[in-house]
């Protein structure tokens, strides 16, 4: 049986994740590995004209042609798993993973540096985000979280919500074009906070699932998890209405397309396109069934998609 996404970022976890960043630590360099190409990827981004990717064993994976070709990038500090990346801009890139780690690239992802945690850590961090402002936020198990306010400089632990809420999983950190800052969580929670920086909020969505991915397109809001089922939002993630594709396994994964479209990607080959404003939503399945973990959309629309051995193009075109 497929592994789902979460299984696949929280493995090794451990039972006990604190909320303290731990000393600054690296733990080797990756190495150099032909399998590293057929590995399991966990995220992918754009950083310019460039495409990043990250996963098992501190597995960093570059293309510059589209996604047609791949390699390692040329110093990783750590070869414990890396679960997400972000870019914020061509040249600055962050990803963060297993034991709290948190990397930084000043070179499009070429070489790296620690900027926090330590590789035997217990903390998982599924999602970074950092604004070139300077304001960047890590989440992750068990309500995990650290902030930046300097560009990640210094990374500082916070509790953004109290109770039972602040201890869930946070999955996926997405930004609305408004501004309002947005996790995708377990229990089919979305946390909240507005463009004013007031304090987090739990906002309960009708599903009562975990949420593993999310994007913003335009207006709507879109995030998505366990089979086959997501929520958007119209009103900047105030309110949420719920949808289900019961033929799709889980998504990992949801990614703007362009036109106003957008795909989603998940678990036994799942693929979804939504056409503008989700008026529709059109389903098929990968024939080989892979476990599509994350997606990035070319300009062209195609699709980079990360799965258990290695990167792929995928046409959404159903």
């Amino acid at each position: 049986m497929s592994l789902t996404r979460r299984a696949l970022l929280l493995a090794a976890a451990g039972a006990a994740v604190t909320a303290q960043a731990a000393p600054f630590a690296a733990d080797g360099p990756a190495r150099p590995r032909a399998g590293a190409l057929r590995s399991t990827l966990l995220d992918v981004t754009t950083a310019g004209t460039r495409l990043v990717a990250v996963g098992e064993r501190g597995h960093v994976l570059l293309s510059d042609d589209q996604g047609q070709t791949w390699r390692q990038a040329q110093d990783v500090p750590t070869r414990t798993t890396l679960t997400c990346v972000h870019a914020a801009d061509p040249k600055t890139l962050w990803a963060a993973g297993h034991g709290g780690l948190i990397l930084r690239s000043a070179d499009a992802g070429e070489t790296w540096s620690v900027a926090a945690g330590r590789a035997d850590g217990a903390d998982v961090l599924l999602s970074i985000r950092v604004e070139p402002g300077g304001r960047g936020l890590a989440v992750g198990g068990f309500g995990t979280a650290l902030e930046t306010r300097d560009g990640g400089t210094t990374w500082a632990p916070a509790v953004l919500v109290d109770g039972e809420a602040g201890e869930r999983h946070l999955n996926r950190i997405l930004v609305s074009a408004a501004g309002t800052w947005l996790i995708a969580a377990e229990g089919g929670l979305v946390l909240r906070q507005g463009t004013a920086g007031e304090a987090w909020q739990a906002v309960k969505t009708p599903y009562h699932g975990s949420l593993w991915g999310g994007t913003a397109l335009g207006e709507l809001l879109v995030a998505c998890g366990m089979r086959g089922n997501l929520v958007t939002s119209r009103d900047d993630g105030r309110s949420w209405a719920h949808q289900a594709l019961p033929e799709a396994g889980s998504f990992t994964a949801a990614v703007a397309l362009p036109e106003g479209r957008a795909a989603l990607v998940g678990v036994d080959g799942t693929l979804a396109v939504a056409e503008p404003g989700f008026a529709k939503l059109r389903f098929r399945r990968l024939d080989d069934r892979a476990t599509l973990t994350a997606a990035a959309a070319l300009p062209s629309g195609t699709l980079v998609v990360a799965t258990q051995a290695g990167m792929r193009l995928v046409d959404p075109r159903l």
